[in-house]
């Protein structure tokens, strides 16, 4: 098992799936969660919140960075 950052994803109040959204560096993982509140914040009339959460997963979880 290895440590790890998941992107957590709110719109209206309603969780997105993102358990495979898995990071190994929680600063792309911050920039991307940052990225889809600015965008949000910029261009849509929908309440988005998003954060990176620590997790141990297996050492053969793809990740995205």
């Amino acid at each position: 098992m290895i440590m790890a950052f998941v992107l957590m994803v709110i719109v209206e109040g309603e969780a997105v799936n993102t358990d495979m959204m898995y990071f190994k560096n929680i600063n792309r993982c911050n920039y991307f969660a940052d990225a889809i509140e600015k965008r949000s914040t910029n261009s849509s009339q929908y309440q988005v919140t998003a954060w990176c959460e620590p997790r141990m997963v297996p050492d053969n979880t793809k990740f995205w960075d």
